[in-house]
């Protein structure tokens, strides 16, 4: 942060480029001598000087020396070329050089800037010049510069001398970075001495040197340090330098000191390679003190195509202890991960045919990770259903190759196929029948006495399509079509032992099937006609209810109890418009009393300016005690007191009646400045954050409980 921040300051600089010095300043004797040109009358005017570049100047009193072809403007004196425009008591201009002098009470504008002070050397056709108590102001970005002298010392060198920044309006700016001196190297670093941070007129910080880029593009540097406290790590303090290694690639190197902990060492890669390649590499270590010990974490994230075409990504995730989760994780599903799963796949598609190659690694932080059951490697060779020339069958083929692996149990590899054979056959012009034929076959390479098995799969769909479309007038060209979709699928798989079988996962043990699976959607979709242009839909409302009748558990006289009816499955999807919500996924049960079993509903609601609330409710029942869950959380946004904008969240436990997390953040936005305050609490730790951005820098300093990366504005 503390390198964007300068980044951001040492830009201002380099935009004051048009100002460069050209020859040796004159003295004010040799540049305005009266007497040596004819006198004009008050108010006189002279134009097109120079035809080709249109200069006009007018003034109370010219005087023009022939000898040096020479201007002296004098009383309200105005010179405009183009969109240029300068204004001064006094104004000297050279016409065969275009050089100018202004003098008091001086007023330059262009389309760019805005020019204030009481002196300023200005060459009107090379921008180039030299400004003394001078303010400027930059429209892009708001930028306001000040200083005593600005003047240039070289090619490509520049130095402020008493100098001040800042993106605040007003006479007395909210806040502002003042130094001595500045120096200035384009397209390099800049360095400045003495150097204050001030609020309103009162300095806080104070640094005696600091170097800062000044260009427009990444430049290597230190961040802004971070400060915090924390219960579990204690005074924590971090400093990062930021690299930038080529146009495509940079890095992040970081040191952190947590009293509670250790020393922490981070670094962070991001590169962007040729078609689309791109990714990021991270990796913390930590020397722990006391009674910690030492604990690091890894991370990769791939994404890209190769040559041929070939999509190769990777998801990577690797910690020596679970205990770097809860250090380090700043959200629920961070600091609650019991796992990580590493993931690296290439992946090739054809108009027919899918291949992908994968490879994945489990890790247990929970438990040893020897029983762990790993795929490495893994390929699949799938080909999507297609049609069989003009015929209304359609044959498809699932193909997977495993190899698992791991230290202690059953290793082995197996094949997995799934061909299938369907149709598609419409009776009647409102019926639609899919019937489908596939086998499973298993071949297997283990020690396990079963190597083969193969198993049949017959389904069979029927469903339809009932609707109609509504024009509501009132509401311009809009309609809305509502759709009645039943369905109903038997689906059968003999009932054959497999318990010779290897078991790896649920591939290995194909449950037998008898059931009938009926549904019936209910959909609203809107659709609004545009004047020239294509319509656009949108799906307001769907509503779908399925369950499904087990034939083998109503035929099977074994069972004292037969509940063969599923739960009875409700979801539900509501969005009356683009920012509201409401979606359900519900249970009931179909045997015994009539009540939910589980029930998950979503909603929301959010504005344009601000204001939001959104609300997830969630319950399951289970005859295991561990597995009931009942929670709620919920997230309220709100600008109704801007500029002061509030934020709050809860997480709360019905089941075990207690709070997991609470959030409270309030957020006040100045013109030219936010102020952060929040508050945090979780089951093992509490934290207060306070930070504040400045506009055209983002966030300069922070004082937080958790140490999170910093990445340059």
């Amino acid at each position: 942060m503390f390198k964007s921040c300068l980044l951001s300051f040492g830009l201002l600089i380099l935009l004051i480029s048009p100002f460069e010095a050209w020859a040796a300043e004159q003295d004010d004797s040799e540049e305005m001598v009266p007497g040596q040109a004819a006198v004009t009358n008050p108010a006189q005017s002279v134009s097109s000087l120079d035809a080709s570049r249109s200069i006009s100047l007018e003034a109370d009193s010219l005087v023009y020396e022939q000898v040096d072809k020479t201007y002296q403007a004098t009383g309200k004196a105005l010179l405009k070329q183009g969109e240029k425009e300068l204004t001064a008591d006094k104004l000297l201009l050279q016409t065969a050089t275009q050089d100018t002098l202004a003098e008091g009470n001086v007023s330059y504008r262009d389309s760019k800037a805005e020019i204030i002070g009481s002196r300023l050397r200005l060459n009107l056709s090379s921008e180039q010049g030299q400004l003394q108590d001078g303010r400027i102001f930059l429209r892009q970005g708001n930028f306001r510069l000040s200083g005593v002298d600005i003047k240039k010392l070289g090619q490509s060198t520049y130095q402020v001398q008493s100098g001040s920044f800042t993106t605040c309006d007003g006479d007395i700016a909210d806040w502002k970075f003042t130094a001595k001196k500045i120096r200035v190297h384009l397209g390099d670093y800049a360095t400045a001495q003495h150097v204050w941070f001030y609020v309103k007129d009162t300095p806080l910080l104070y640094s005696p040197y600091v170097v800062f880029p000044v260009k427009a593009e990444r430049e290597s540097g230190f961040l802004m340090p971070n400060f915090g406290n924390s219960k579990e790590k204690g005074v924590m303090t971090s400093l990062a330098w930021y690299q930038v290694i080529d146009r495509n690639m940079d890095m992040t190197v970081r040191a952190d000191y947590m009293s509670e902990l250790g020393i922490g060492k981070g670094l962070e890669y991001r590169y962007l390679l040729g078609r689309e390649n791109l990714g990021e590499m991270q990796y913390y270590h930590v020397n722990g003190i006391s009674d910690n010990s030492d604990t690091y974490g890894f991370a990769w994230r791939h994404g890209g195509t190769l040559p041929g075409d070939v999509w190769l990504a990777a998801d990577a995730q690797y910690v020596d202890d679970r205990q770097f989760f809860e250090d380090f994780g700043e959200v629920a599903e961070e600091y609650n991960q019991d796992k990580t799963v590493s993931q690296l796949w290439a992946q090739r598609n054809w108009a027919k045919l899918n291949l992908v190659g994968r490879a994945r690694y489990i890790q247990d932080l929970e438990q040893s990770n020897d029983t762990t059951l790993q795929r490495l490697p893994e390929l699949s060779i799938d080909l999507p259903r297609y049609r069989i020339g003009s015929s209304p069958l359609y044959g498809s083929l699932e193909t997977l190759i495993t190899n698992f692996n791991r230290d202690e149990g059953e290793e082995g590899r197996r094949l997995y196929l799934r061909p299938s054979l369907a149709a598609a056959f419409r009776p009647g012009s409102w019926l639609e029948l899919v019937p489908e034929v596939a086998l499973y076959e298993r071949i297997y390479d283990a020690d396990s006495p079963g190597d083969e098995k193969t198993l049949p799969e017959f389904k069979v769909t029927l469903s339809t399509r009932l609707q109609k479309v509504f024009m509501l007038k009132d509401w311009g060209a809009v309609k809305i079509q509502h759709s009645v979709e039943p369905y109903l699928t038997y689906l059968y798989r003999p009932n054959e032992s497999e318990e010779d079988l290897p078991l790896f996962d649920l591939r290995d043990r194909l449950s037998p099937r008898n059931l009938l699976e009926y549904a019936l959607v209910n959909r609203l979709t809107l659709r609004k006609d545009h004047n020239g242009g294509q319509p656009t839909y949108r799906e307001i409302f769907n509503l779908r209810l399925s369950q499904i009748y087990d034939i083998y558990e109503a035929r099977d006289d074994d069972l004292d109890e037969k509940e063969p009816f599923s739960d009875l499955r409700v979801e539900l999807s509501v969005r009356p418009s683009t920012r509201t919500y409401l979606t359900m996924d519900n249970l009931i049960s179909a045997h015994g009393d009539l009540e939910f079993s589980q029930f998950r509903a979503t909603a929301g609601a959010k504005d344009e300016v601000g204001n939001g609330v959104s609300l997830n409710y969630s319950y399951r029942d289970d005859d295991i005690e561990s597995l009931k869950t009942e929670y709620l959380s919920a997230k309220v946004d709100t600008s109704l007191l801007k500029p002061l904008y509030l934020s709050f969240e809860e997480r709360y436990s019905l089941y075990e009646k207690r709070s997991l997390e609470t959030y409270v953040a309030m957020e006040y936005r100045s013109q030219c400045w936010s102020l952060f305050l929040s508050y945090r609490d979780r089951l093992d730790d509490q934290a207060v954050m306070i930070s504040f951005a400045l506009a055209g820098l983002g966030k300069v300093g922070s004082i937080t409980s958790s140490l999170s990366t910093s990445e340059a504005e």
